[in-house]
């Protein structure tokens, strides 16, 4: 049975909060999906310690394989991260806020150093929710299977 990026996608949304994407998600949905696929298939090659071949089909938005629930968390994490870093990447967020209680000037920096430093938590969280999925699959790793 297939898995739909739908579900992935879903279990993203718990996490990311963009009043843009929830825009589009009112006005035209197959663009919120096309946008958010394209997160999801950026992020497959990231997981690449899945025990299940991730193959999937445009067409039908799936993946061929059946996924188990913390597949489908690992995936959805690197979701996150890759839409993420796609928000760092917007040249608006380089602009420089002012505040309005004294005009003072935030620097880019400083806008920019929290947003870092939470990706960088998002990555190490994805990789040691990675090393526990192996861990509870340790009979399926090619050294250890007894076959």
């Amino acid at each position: 049975m297939a898995t739909s990026f739908d579900k992935i996608i879903n279990v993203a949304m718990i996490t990311i909060r963009d009043y843009k994407l929830d825009k589009i998600y009112y006005a035209e949905q197959s663009t919120f999906e096309t946008i958010l696929s394209g997160y999801v298939i950026r992020g497959v090659p990231k997981f690449e310690s899945c025990l299940k071949p991730l193959n999937y089909d445009l067409e039908t938005r799936e993946f061929e394989a059946d996924l188990d629930i913390y597949e489908i968390d690992i995936l959805a994490s690197w979701t996150v991260i890759e839409w993420y870093e796609d928000q760092l990447q917007d040249v608006l967020e380089f602009k420089e806020p002012l505040r309005d209680i004294d005009f003072n000037k935030y620097s880019t920096g400083q806008n920019l150093r929290p947003r870092q430093d939470y990706l960088s938590e998002l990555r190490r969280k994805v990789k040691l929710d990675t090393t526990n999925y192996l861990f509870m699959h340790l009979a399926d790793l090619p050294y250890w299977s007894h076959n």
